[in-house]
């Protein structure tokens, strides 16, 4: 009995080793959302409106970045618990180059195709206005924020914590300072309004990149640049194959939350920009989701390249339990202040009164996020990237726009709108529980090295991992 408790002890150190630093680090990255709302608040919820909008559309491109980071996460990971540096390096070479060319692509036809973006959302003609112009130059300028994301990832899955939150620290406060002066043309640099906002948050990140791409090339990292791996297709193919779920997946939850937000938009500019509001407090509240998603990603990846499952699945565990609770314990803290924290970022009173009772049903979620991060994570991280992609189709469309439209049909307020993500997440919360308690996840044929599938045998996969049925061992190419 002892010696099970000093190994769970063990397991609880090494998972807080990995998540604390993750988790201040996401605090950091979110807390720039939430400087850009107190920045413009005191300009009326038209501005508010327009930040909240550009943001969701900028987190649509930052998902093909997330999902990258996936992939990357999980063959890094795996490479490094199989002790072999040169494949990780390499895996890292080849991300940062997809992660360059993907945004770089999304991010001109964004650019191109603002306006009629924008238009979507239905928002009145000032907060249109302002929309733009903040999306214009935040899509161009998100290939900073992809490489960062890409290079932070790397670290993380080899068990560096400290670099990505010494990043995440440094980029912080250049964004949220450069966002203000941007904005407000101060120290003499000239006045851009709302779109100084995305360029005071780039300039962050640009040092960042600029910083970490002087030591990378000096090899002064674990990781280091591999020449090879630049366009090496069996990498690439490994990435793309691993990650395009998971970039379906990030496609189908930024979209859901657009079109939500559609949704929410026809109950007026106060209740769409409460909304907005309270995603924002949501994200600094999630940050310890994310985490100990991260530590369960990481540390699942590398039992499997050790060849040691049983611990893959037991940290799984391990981190669902500490994510629940932290984050239990977190939702009632935003329960109890959820006044003062609507206050802080609205002028408006309708809208720190739907902010408010937002809150609530977000406190509500909290736990069952809790759950979808850590356990979700553990399966991207093992390579399983298709039943998540599954799990996150199957509450958008049962658990959000289903009863969102009945809320339509019955002509709800706007309160109960915001109450449909209930059943959102806690349908994904119990499909991945009961996956994951299914150990069919585990196969022995995925412990190291991952596999390269080609498309077709991908697509036969997912259909038969989908419904159940057995896997035809000829569906998967050797190396």
């Amino acid at each position: 009995m002892a010696r099970l408790t000093q190994e769970n002890a063990l397991s609880q150190n090494k998972v807080w080793r990995l998540a604390g630093p993750n988790i201040i680090s996401n605090i950091l990255m979110v807390s720039i959302s939430f400087a850009h709302l107190w920045i413009v608040a005191p300009f009326g919820s038209e501005m508010s409106a327009a930040v909240v909008t550009g943001g969701r559309i900028h987190f649509l491109l930052m998902s093909a970045a997330m999902a990258l980071s996936v992939a990357t996460t999980a063959i890094v990971a795996r490479a490094w618990g199989a002790e072999d540096t040169k494949h990780a390096s390499a895996a890292t070479t080849s991300s940062l180059i997809l992660a360059m060319l993907i945004s770089l692509l999304l991010g001109a036809i964004t650019f191109f195709f603002a306006e009629q973006i924008i238009g979507f959302f239905k928002l009145d003609p000032v907060s249109n206005t302002l929309a733009i112009a903040y999306v214009k130059p935040a899509a161009i300028l998100n290939v900073l924020f992809a490489l960062v994301l890409t290079t932070a990832t790397a670290f993380r899955a080899i068990g560096d914590v400290v670099r990505p939150l010494q990043y995440s620290a440094f980029a912080t406060a250049i964004g949220i300072a450069g966002s203000y002066i941007f904005m407000h043309g101060s120290l003499g640099l000239p006045k851009l309004g709302i779109a100084g906002i995305p360029w005071g948050t780039a300039a962050g990140q640009a040092c960042v990149l600029l910083w970490f791409s002087v030591w990378w090339l000096l090899k002064k990292y674990r990781l280091v640049p591999v020449g090879s791996a630049l366009f090496d297709m069996r990498i690439l193919k490994n990435l793309i194959v691993i990650g395009a779920p998971a970039a379906l997946e990030q496609v189908i939850i930024q979209t859901s939350f657009v079109l939500f937000m559609v949704l929410v938009a026809d109950y007026g500019t106060n209740a769409f920009a409460a909304y907005g509001i309270g995603i924002t407090i949501l994200s600094i509240c999630i940050v310890v989701g994310m985490g100990f998603g991260a530590a369960s990603a990481a540390l699942s990846g590398q039992n499997l390249g050790a060849r040691n499952p049983e611990a893959a699945r037991a940290n799984g565990w391990l981190s669902m339990k500490m994510a629940t609770i932290s984050m239990s314990i977190i939702a009632v803290v935003t329960l109890i202040f959820r006044e003062p924290l609507a206050a802080l970022l609205s002028i408006d009173p309708d809208v720190q009164q739907y902010t408010a009772n937002f809150i609530i049903i977000l406190a509500i979620i909290q736990p069952l996020m809790a759950i979808e991060f850590a356990i979700g994570s553990a399966l991207r991280g093992c390579g399983e990237t298709r039943f998540p992609l599954f799990v996150t189709f199957t509450g958008v469309i049962v658990g959000r726009f289903s009863f969102g439209y009945m809320v339509i049909l019955l002509d709800g307020p706007v309160e109960a709108m915001y109450a449909v993500i209930i059943a959102d997440y806690a349908i994904k919360a119990l499909m991945l529980v009961l996956r994951f308690r299914s150990d069919r996840w585990l196969k022995s044929s995925d412990h190291a090295p991952l596999p390269v599938q080609s498309v077709a045998g991908f697509v036969r996969t997912s259909v038969r991992s989908y419904f159940g049925k057995r896997t035809d061992k000829n569906d998967n190419l050797s190396n």
